[in-house]
């Protein structure tokens, strides 16, 4: 990483913005807080340990807006973070620290799979299939398309991968690729 990446004073929303994020946080009486946002939130290590590589066009490369983001909702302890991002189909666990596979839980990021453009491969047959055992936090992750069907209640967030076939047919099959839960006050993925 270069030291832009790891500057204290970088900031992925903008001062103002990540300021205003903290306060709906707190002031948030929400059962479920959920953040909707573009990019990886969760850390990527492109390498096998022990060398280290980032794509520093998502939170990586603004690690320490990160760190203040995930240090603030284990500080002030904010239930059920759950933040929807867009790219791939991830599930990760968001940790205080992501090299420390016990290190503290704090929320579940959901990345939702864009809806058709190419992506019909497994989930080890792509560029990112071969980094998810360098990160234990990532749950699940497959580079197929189609959308996540989210549904919310009192005690649990489940999201329902659902995916196509294929992109290259105009009238593909579409099912349950897989399916999380997040239980209410038990901040993690699980397999439903």
């Amino acid at each position: 990483l270069c030291g832009a990446a790891r500057d204290p004073n970088s900031t992925m929303l903008g001062p103002e913005q990540e300021q205003w994020v903290f306060a709906g946080l707190d002031a948030s009486r929400a059962r479920w807080n959920i953040l909707a946002q573009q990019v990886l939130i969760a850390q990527l290590d492109h390498r096998e340990p022990p060398s280290r590589y980032f794509w520093t066009d998502a939170w990586d490369g603004y690690m320490s807006a990160r760190n203040r983001l995930l240090t603030h909702v284990a500080s002030r302890d904010i239930q059920n973070l759950i933040v929807l991002t867009g790219d791939c189909a991830f599930v990760n666990d968001l940790k205080l620290d992501f090299a420390d596979p016990d290190s503290p839980t704090v929320g579940t990021e959901f990345v939702v799979t864009s809806i058709s453009s190419n992506g019909d491969s497994t989930a080890y047959g792509s560029y990112y299939g071969p980094m998810i055992p360098w990160n234990p936090h990532i749950k699940f992750f497959a580079d197929r398309r189609g959308y996540q069907r989210v549904v919310v209640t009192p005690d649990l967030l489940q999201t329902d991968l659902q995916m196509v076939e294929t992109v290259r047919d105009p009238n593909p099959g579409i099912g349950t690729l897989a399916s999380f839960v997040v239980e209410d006050g038990v901040p993690g993925a699980q397999s439903a």
